[in-house]
Parts: structure tokens; C-alpha cells; sequence
């Protein structure tokens, strides 16, 4: 993404060209030395910066980066921890974090997933030797260049011959890939830990799925504790050795070396995957899922190689669709049960009780009750999305969908883009702070692939504040002439379910909803295909879908909202497939993934 106003021009000498991403601790710059060597510098945020305990975290963090040094690691090359603003530079890595290579493109297979297991143990091994535990192994601590994988992010590394940071009351962590001593006895991990992690990271590369993944971090501290790993789906030999690695006691898992030994007997071929056959027995079958590593957990630090934790490089304000498919557990009395120090895993305050789901049924019939106030797009057009530039529209054009910052184009039917459950990156201060979402630590909650904070959605109090301030840019978009809303992010709580539920969404969206009707104004499902079956009880009038042809979801929503559904696809394959199965009866354009606007450096736009 390109530097935002205000971002500085250069970093310790090191010019800054880009933005790889932001978190909640900082913000990674894509830098060139004065050669042209490029490197990810890692700038703290400001109010960090006068934070003694984070400085001294941060000096702790180079100290081992700086000690660790491989093939398959990310070295650091430069910093200044007593900085006005502490930085630290590594050698840039190109490629995406596992998490997003899984959320993609699925499961690994072959000689992906042996190269992977291999390259880890080897950086393991390159990390264990100069006596430093990394402690946060996992998929979006993994970036996978087209050479091999490389570990980065050593925030919150431990360096075993130095006595531990005195922090009381913090449980330091990503909790489906902490290992049981990190929450019994943090200071007295070993590299054993990381073994540990490995285990559920290669459980997670090979399915899809992690072996530890309760509704609440709680639940899943308990069952990394004390509950057997969920195993479904890996094959021998990857099983016995996951089993292994995840043992609870940290004595029983195997050495890097023997570990070695055992993945060189992974197959180097793809292996077809067996028919998923559920099993009556196991009351948990039905309700398995596959998802990307959720940031519904904050990280402390930031990725210090090609990315922030989860980010694609993409920019503007197009949003890809998340792979993630919520399942609904309800266990919460298992809360009572964990008597460790979970408490002290990041987790939200308690939710209201706004439910999770959704009773309403739905036909496939159009309109909702308030149709004879607003008119919905068009059906089976020619039409273009551009809510990263506007411009002028192709000949035939007849539905534009735009940012609510745009004009509306004149003469085609506009939607106007807003961010409704998301603030704008760099924008959250332009919101009371209690209606963002905050861990247990008070931290505020980021999707870091946008560098976003999160709205706290959780109480009818707050969802009617956020709804006042949401509904003045509804009532904009009305008064600028466009025809209908679109309301991006209905899916904030399938990316973040240990704080948000389903039905929190609902009820915000039915209030923008209401109001938009109100202003005339159509009102457009934008993607959360989960929720299709409700559209009509949240006066949702038509669909704007991303990458449904990819996904196959295409069906679902045409049957939900009789084929008045716009569908954007991101790549050949997606239009391809779109324009075969859809293309006689939905309205299907492609664009690039930046969505930049036409005369701009990789524009694209195709119709069928």
C-alpha cells in the first residue's frame, strides 16, 4: 500500500516507498538503502515509544533477532532502539504470510507442505542455537518465499540466558499455537515450546484447520492444556509426527534433529486427499471448519519481513474476501474450568445478548417490504466497480458502484461504498474511543490486513451511536444522488468471533438498513454468504459479492436475492468460471485487486 499523509520519508537513512502494513504496535515500511538494498523497517507507534516496558520488550526483540541468522530467517540489518521512534530494519522478504497462502489457496500438499516442514525445523534450529525460544510460531510469523519459508517476528522472542522481562498479569501469545507451558509457566519455556507450535502450525498447513481452536481463547487454552489435538484430515506420515510434537510434556516431543529425520519421510508428490467421510460418532464433525489464522487475537508485534501480520500489500479500500466460515460453539461453561492463567489470554468483555443467529427464513423473492421507497439496480447488466478512483464509466455501463468520498457517475445507477464496521485506516480517531473494540488489555482490536480498527458492535447502546455517525454518510450518499448503500464489512465477525457474534452484525445493519429505506436508498448485502438466508428480516435488497464464482457461491446468493447480484471476480480463473455458469443471468465484471482507477499502473477491467 502507498504512504499515507503524514508517514515519514525516510527512517534512519533508509528511504521509505511503501507501506507493507500497520498493526496495533506499529507500522512496516517497504525501505531502500542508498545501494538499493530494499528492507522491511519496523517503526514503533508513537505512544509505544514512551512506553519503558515496550522499549525494553523492543531492545529485547532486536537483541535476538540480531543473535539469529539462516537461510530460513529474516535478518536484521539495522535498528535503533533509542529512537525518538525505536525501528529496526530486516532484509525484505517477498511473498505472502501461510495464513494467507492457506486462506487462498487452501491446504499445502506434497512437496509444498515437506519443503515447508523441513525449511521451519531448519530455522528452528538456526533460532534454538544462539539460545533463543520464539514463542509465536505461527502461520502469519511464516512468509513464503518462492526459496523456502522464512520466520520472522521475534517481539516476543526470550533469549534463555537472560532473566525474563518482569511482567506480571500478561500472558504473551497467539493462543491456538501456544504451547501448554506458555500458560502454565511462561518463563520456563524451551525450545520444546516451539516444537510444540510447529506441530499445530503443520496440523494448520496441511488442513486448514488448528488442532487447538475453541470458541473463546479461553477454551482454547484449555484444550491446548489438556484436551487431545484435533487430527482430522492428516494423513500418515505428517500424523505420528504432529502427535508427537504435540505431547504436553515438553520432554516427549522429539528433537529438531530426530524431527528432521522424520519429515524427510513426508511424500515429495501431491497426495490426493481422502474423501471426507463424517463420523456419527463424533458430535464435533459437523460443525468442523476451515479458516485463515484469525487477527481476532492482536499480536504484539508487528511481521518483520515482506508483510504486517495478515496483509497482501493490497490498497485502497477494496477488500478480498476472508475464507473464513464461523462455526457457532456454545461451551462457555467450560469457562469455569480453566484454572491457569488463561485469564490473562487477550480475550473481549462480555457480549450482550444479541444472538448469533437468525430465525428468519427467506424466499428467493426480491423485495423487501419498504420496495415502493427506493429502486434496486438493475438486473444482468453491463456494470463497474471503482470504489478505489472513480472514473468515467465504459460505454454501456449501468450500475457504478463508488466510495462515499466519490461523485456519483451521472446517467447509470450508483452505490455508495461505506466502511461500516471498520474505521477508515488512520481514521479511528475520528471515533469516540469506547466504540472501538478493545482486548482484555485494553488494546484496541485491528484487522491488520487493512490496518483497521475494529467498531465494538456488542451492545444495542453503542450499535445506536455507531449507527447516528454511519447514517450521516448514508444520509450524504442520498444527497449526492446515488440510488443505493452498500455497507462493507457485514463480515467483521466471521474474521473476529471471540468477540463478535453474528447477530450483533444483524442488528447494526438492520438499523442502517431502516435508515437508508428512509432516504430511498437500496441497501446491498456485501459478501458474509452466511448470512444470506436473513437478508429479508434485515431489509437487505440485493448482493454484492466478491469472488463468488471463485468460491462457488454464485447460487447462493442469486437464489437469495433472484438474481440481483453484482459480482466482482479478482482473476481469470474466477471470471472464467463466472462468465460460463453466471454469465447469461448475473452482473459480473472483473477488476485488479487494487481496484485502481482506469489510466493507473495495473487497471483491469473485463466483462463477459
Amino acid at each position: 500500500m502507498s504512504l499515507s499523509p503524514g508517514d515519514p520519508e525516510s527512517v534512519g537513512g533508509y528511504a521509505l516507498v511503501d507501506r507493507l502494513g500497520s498493526g496495533g504496535m506499529g507500522v512496516v515500511y517497504l525501505g531502500r538503502s542508498d545501494s538499493g538494498r530494499r528492507v522491511a523497517v519496523k517503526v514503533v507507534h508513537a505512544p509505544y515509544a514512551q512506553d519503558e516496558e515496550f522499549r525494553t520488550r523492543f531492545r529485547q526483540e532486536i537483541a535476538a533477532a540480531r543473535r539469529v541468522s539462516g537461510a530460513f530467517t529474516a535478518p536484521v540489518v539495522d535498528a535503533d532502539p533509542d529512537a525518538r521512534q525505536p525501528w529496526m530494519a530486516t532484509l525484505y522478504v517477498p511473498g505472502p504470510t501461510l495464513s494467507d497462502v492457506v486462506a487462498k489457496r487452501g491446504p499445502l500438499r506434497g512437496t509444498e507442505l515437506r519443503v515447508l516442514a523441513l525449511g521451519l525445523v531448519e530455522a528452528l534450529g538456526d533460532i534454538h542455537r544462539v539460545g533463543v525460544v520464539h514463542r509465536d510460531l505461527k502461520p502469519s510469523n511464516v512468509l513464503m518465499a518462492e526459496d523456502g519459508p522464512r520466520v520472522i517476528d521475534f517481539g516476543i522472542s526470550y533469549a534463555v540466558d537472560n532473566e525474563a522481562l518482569t511482567v506480571t498479569g500478561r500472558l504473551i501469545g497467539t493462543p491456538p499455537f501456544m504451547s501448554p507451558e506458555q500458560f502454565a509457566a511462561p518463563r520456563e519455556v524451551t525450545g520444546a515450546s516451539d516444537v510444540f507450535s510447529l506441530g499445530s502450525l503443520l496440523v494448520y498447513a496441511a488442513t486448514g484447520n488448528r488442532p487447538f481452536d475453541g470458541s473463546s481463547p479461553y477454551l482454547t487454552g484449555y484444550q491446548v492444556m489438556y484436551e487431545a489435538p484435533d487430527l482430522y484430515g492428516v494423513d500418515e506420515p505428517l500424523r505420528s509426527i504432529a502427535e508427537r510434537c504435540l505431547d504436553k510434556d515438553p520432554a516427549a516431543r522429539p528433537r529438531l534433529d530426530e524431527l528432521r529425520r522424520m519429515l524427510r519421510e513426508l511424500p515429495g508428490t501431491a497426495v490426493p486427499a481422502a474423501p471426507a467421510v463424517a463420523d456419527s460418532s463424533d458430535p464435533g464433525e459437523a460443525g468442523r471448519r476451515v479458516s485463515g489464522e484469525h487477527p481476532g487475537t492482536p499480536d504484539p508485534g508487528l511481521t518483520g519481513g515482506g508483510q504486517a501480520e495478515g496483509d497482501e500489500t493490497r490498497t485502497g479500500r477494496v477488500r478480498r474476501r476472508r475464507r473464513v466460515l464461523v462455526g457457532l460453539a456454545a461451551a462457555l461453561a467450560a469457562l469455569a474450568v480453566v484454572g491457569v492463567s488463561v485469564a490473562a489470554v487477550r480475550s473481549g468483555p462480555h457480549q450482550d445478548g444479541a444472538s448469533s443467529t437468525s430465525t428468519a427464513s427467506s424466499s428467493s423473492a426480491s423485495a423487501p417490504a419498504s420496495a415502493a421507497k427506493v429502486t434496486l439496480p438493475p438486473k444482468h447488466v453491463r456494470w463497474d466497480y471503482q470504489i478505489g478512483g472513480a472514473y468515467t464509466p465504459a460505454a454501456g455501463v449501468r450500475v457504478v458502484g463508488r466510495d462515499h468520498d466519490s461523485e456519483p457517475a451521472p446517467g447509470v445507477y450508483n452505490i455508495c461504498n461505506i466502511n461500516a464496521f471498520q474505521a477508515q485506516q488512520d481514521e479511528e480517531h475520528d471515533w469516540d474511543p469506547d466504540l472501538l473494540l478493545h482486548d482484555a488489555r485494553g488494546n484496541v482490536v485491528y484487522d491488520k490486513d487493512w490496518g483497521e480498527a475494529v467498531l465494538d458492535i456488542r451492545t444495542a447502546a453503542k450499535r445506536q451511536r455507531i449507527a447516528a455517525k454511519l447514517n450521516a454518510w448514508i444520509d450524504e450518499c442520498a444527497a449526492a444522488g446515488y440510488q443505493a448503500v452498500e455497507p462493507d464489512n457485514y463480515d467483521v465477525f466471521t474474521r473476529f468471533p471471540t468477540y463478535l457474534k453474528a447477530g450483533q452484525a444483524e442488528a447494526l445493519m438492520r438499523l442502517l438498513s431502516a435508515h437508508a429505506h428512509d432516504k430511498g436508498l437500496a441497501v446491498a448485502q456485501k459478501n458474509t454468504v452466511e448470512l444470506v438466508s436473513d437478508r429479508r428480516s434485515v431489509g437487505l435488497d440485493f448482493a454484492v459479492a466478491e469472488e463468488c464464482a471463485e468460491w462457488d457461491e454464485c447460487g447462493q446468493y442469486a437464489a437469495a436475492f433472484g438474481d440481483n447480484v453484482l459480482v466482482i471476480e479478482y482473476t481469470a480463473k474466477g471470471m472464467a468460471r463466472a462468465c460460463s455458469r453466471w454469465g447469461g443471468t448475473l452482473s459480473v465484471v472483473r477488476r485488479d485487486e487494487l481496484v485502481v482507477p482506469k489510466g493507473a499502473h495495473g487497471y483491469v477491467r473485463q466483462t463477459c
